[in-house]
């Protein structure tokens, strides 16, 4: 069996609806041309000042970039908050605070001048500060040191990096201004040691080659308290990343770091190379180059970048974001777990092999762009492999407005790769918000409908014949006698649409085999209305407890649509039970087996929603 085929899947990562936000974004600031590249480091000033690009990466170790995100350019001052973190690693937070204080400035990054009330440089984002860091750095030589710095950064970038050597050189040869606040720094009494080991490894450290995708991965890092969310390896401990994005929240973006706290709202540090990285802690890193420079040394084009993102997807660190928990309530397929109606074996067996393509995803909680980000993302993953897409948010308590346009980017995807999209919310106000008309009230209606087009597609649809007894799937075991014995005990019962068949609390007195038609199953709560649980097809039995006692029933059976039925009396269950017990058991066999198998159903549709 086989059923009609599907279009292609798109290629995924840029069918992506926070890809397609980046590159739109990407090409809305490609035009500014503002600013100018650093002077003061020759090197620095003979870059190709056009290059751009952003990366996003997650804390579960999505990245997501646009532009030039494999350009290598020197990381410069952002160095200073990975070194800060060594720093930290290596005396604790008590000894460094005695070194390196936390305070901003009001000066230029590379003005001379320190907190004299505590004898040490304002905070390790300024330049007196960095080289304070680097000095405290342990090795036993110069050339243990930088190792232990280049492993630091591998660590949280997943990679070794290399060091510019022309770069390196032109600081050094220049960076007589660096000089001059080492050696006032020694002769306070801030550092000891070699200075010139010190304000080596300073210049190194800042000439260290990285992209945008590795300015991502640092702030992922730092996002993830200092788990690597690729390699799963350690680069800092969560304490330390708590010091370090803080500093890096009230310094670390030269003198616009207050002004970036007002616009952006997120821990970050830049470097006069040109990129910039950000922090949203728990969630995401960002990472941008762009090498022309504002007044005061930050990527203009950078900034400008940082202020659309943190304003487009409410990423500032003071932005209601609700509960934060875990926007997935299940995820599961339509093999795994079918809808409440009970089918003949054949539709079943067809709904086993082909109901992977219905994908459903329970949502839950509030929704905005962190939650809308991994949603779209796992439903664009899954294209290759689902035709169905099922989007329940009954359970959704908010959802603002990027999350809703991510949302809706990845129904249009989706729609455009020629994929069939759902909501289910009992909200009449959200397919309008989703401009989707089909929408389902509760999941179960929703996986229904989705296995009658299963069906349809793969050819196995029911029809409206009537179905003999001998077709039963439940009375295959029985032999042609048995069954014969059966049929003569039974009533013919006709019905009509609306017709109540079992009463919810009656005596358990009747055996149905249905025919032809469909019916429902309603429970009751107390005296209200009844809700509808299930539907039951033809060729299939209700009223089993007939079968076993007299105890009252726990539903209603209400008619879908006109039908018929074969119906076993509890008179005909006690003659069939004395006078033609071969018959009685095998029936009792053929019941006992189809509950088995509906228990060993239930069974693994639990374990697929508890995972």
């Amino acid at each position: 069996m086989q059923l009609a085929p599907t279009p292609p899947a798109p290629t995924v990562s840029q069918e992506l609806p926070v890809w397609q936000y980046l590159e739109a974004l990407y090409q809305r600031h490609l035009p500014n041309t503002d600013g100018a590249l650093a002077s003061y480091i020759p090197e620095l000033a003979a870059v190709n000042p056009d290059q751009f690009g952003i990366a996003f990466a997650t804390t579960d170790g999505f990245i997501y970039e646009v532009g030039d995100t494999s350009t290598r350019f020197t990381i410069q001052s952002i160095s200073k908050a990975v070194i800060y973190g060594l720093a930290l690693e290596d005396h604790g937070q008590e000894a460094v605070l005695k070194k390196i204080g936390v305070e901003p400035s009001g000066d230029a990054f590379n003005s001379i001048t320190f907190d004299e009330r505590n004898n040490r440089p304002f905070n390790p984002m300024v330049n007196a500060g960095a080289i304070a860091a680097s000095a405290l750095v342990r090795g036993k030589d110069h050339a243990e040191r930088m190792d232990r710095i280049i492993d630091m950064f591998r660590r949280f970038t997943g990679r070794v990096l290399d060091i510019d050597d022309a770069v390196y050189r032109s600081e050094s040869a220049t960076g007589h201004r660096n000089r001059a606040i080492a050696y006032l720094e020694l002769n306070s009494g801030m550092i000891d040691g070699n200075v010139d080991e010190h304000l080596d490894l300073y210049f190194r450290q800042c000439s260290l080659l990285v992209t945008t995708r590795d300015l991502a991965m640092i702030g992922a890092t730092l996002a993830n308290g200092g788990l690597n969310p690729l390699t799963r390896e350690r680069a800092m401990s969560p304490a330390n990343v708590r010091s370090v994005l803080s500093v890096m929240n009230t310094c670390g973006m030269y003198d616009y770091a207050g002004g970036w706290q007002f616009d952006v709202g997120l821990p970050a540090k830049s470097g006069v190379g040109g990129g910039i990285t950000a922090v949203l802690p728990g969630q995401l890193g960002i990472g941008v180059f762009s090498p022309r420079l504002d007044a005061v040394g930050n990527s203009l084009r950078g900034v400008k970048v940082c202020e659309d993102i943190s304003g487009g997807f409410g990423l500032h660190l003071f932005e209601d974001r609700g509960s934060g928990l875990q926007p997935f309530r299940r995820m599961y397929r339509g093999d795994e777990v079918h809808s409440k109606r009970v089918r003949r074996k054949e539709q079943a067996r067809v709904i086993d092999r082909f109901g992977h393509l219905i994908s459903v995803y329970e949502l839950q909680s509030e929704l905005g762009f962190i939650e809308a980000e991994r949603v779209t993302r796992r439903m664009i993953e899954d294209t290759s492999s689902a035709y169905y897409f099922l989007l329940d948010i009954t359970r959704v308590l908010r959802m603002d407005a990027v999350a809703l346009d991510l949302l809706n980017t990845a129904r249009t995807n989706l729609q455009a790769a020629g994929k069939v999209f759902a909501i289910v919310s009992v909200s009449q106000d959200i397919p309008a918000a989703f401009q989707q008309h089909m929408h389902f009230s509760n999941i179960d209606a929703a996986m229904e409908y989705f296995e009658d087009r299963l069906l349809e597609r793969a050819e196995a649809v029911v029809t409206d014949a009537k179905v003999p007894l001998e077709e039963f799937d439940l009375l295959a075991g029985l032999d042609q006698g048995a069954l014969q014995t059966l049929a003569s005990h039974l009533e013919t019962r006709s019905f009509v649409a609306g017709e109540t068949l079992i009463a919810q609390n009656s005596r358990a007195d009747e055996l149905f085999f249905l025919t032809e038609g469909r019916v429902d199953v309603a429970v009751r709560i107390g005296n209200g209305p009844s809700y509808r649980v299930s539907t039951i097809d033809s060729g299939t039995m209700f009223g089993e407890l007939a079968l076993f006692g007299t105890a009252p029933r726990t539903a209603d059976i209400i008619a879908a649509t006109s039908g018929e039925a074969l119906v076993l009396h509890r008179g005909a269950v006690e003659e069939l039970k004395e006078k033609h017990s071969a018959t009685y058991t095998a029936l009792l066999h053929a019941v006992g087996s189809s509950l088995s198998d509906r228990l060993r159903r239930a069974n693994s549709e639990i374990r697929a929603l508890a995972r």
